[in-house]
C-alpha cells in the first residue's frame, strides 16, 4: 500500500509529526509538504493523510486551497485528518478549521498531535510571539507522541484489514 502525507506547517511542528508518523505506518510512505503537492500526486496513492498546523485559530491557506480544489479526489479516496494544534480545544475545533465538515466525516481517522513551540525559529515578530506564549502559559508545548503512535496504529490496523 502506498501512502502520502500532505501536510502544511508555519513552524515545522507539522513536518516533524509527520516524520514520527511516517516511521510509525508499516507501509510506503511519502511526505509532500503542501508548496510542493501537485493535484495528480493524490491519484498515485491509495490512502491519503492530510496534516495541518491550526496555529492561532488559523490554517495556511494553501492548504485550504488544495483541499477545495481536489475535495472530489479526496472524498473518493480513504484518508486521514490531523492537526497540530492545542490539545486543549476541543480536538472538533481545529479540525474545523482546517478540513470540510465531509473530509472530517468520511475519514479513516482524526487527531490533534499539540504542537511545538521552538523560539529560535521564525522572524523576528514569530519568536516574540512565542516567547509571549510561553510566558502566559508557563509551559513549553510539545507535540503529543502517544497520539501520533495510537494515530499510525489505527491506520496500520487499517492497512492490514485491506492487504492482508
Amino acid at each position: 500500500m502506498k501512502i502520502v502525507i500532505f501536510y502544511s506547517t508555519l513552524i515545522e511542528d507539522t513536518k516533524e509529526s509527520a516524520e514520527i508518523l511516517k516511521n510509525l505506518i508499516n507501509a510506503e510512505v511519502v511526505l509532500i509538504p503542501i508548496e510542493r503537492a501537485k493535484d495528480e500526486c493524490i491519484l498515485k496513492y491509495n490512502f491519503i493523510v492530510l496534516g495541518a498546523s491550526a496555529y492561532n485559530g488559523r490554517v495556511q491557506n494553501s492548504f485550504k486551497i488544495f483541499i477545495s480544489r481536489n475535495i472530489k479526489t479526496l472524498l473518493g479516496k480513504p484518508h486521514a485528518l490531523y492537526v497540530n494544534g492545542d490539545e486543549n480545544l476541543d480536538i472538533l475545533y481545529n479540525l474545523n478549521k482546517a478540513f470540510t465538515p465531509e473530509l472530517i466525516e468520511s475519514s479513516f481517522a482524526c487527531g490533534n498531535f499539540g504542537y511545538n513551540i521552538n523560539t529560535d525559529r521564525g522572524n523576528f515578530l514569530e519568536r516574540r510571539k512565542s516567547k509571549k506564549l510561553i510566558e502566559k502559559s508557563g509551559e513549553i508545548p510539545s507535540l503529543n507522541k502517544e497520539e501520533i503512535e495510537n494515530y499510525a496504529n489505527r491506520i496500520n490496523d487499517i492497512i492490514e484489514k485491506r492487504v492482508g
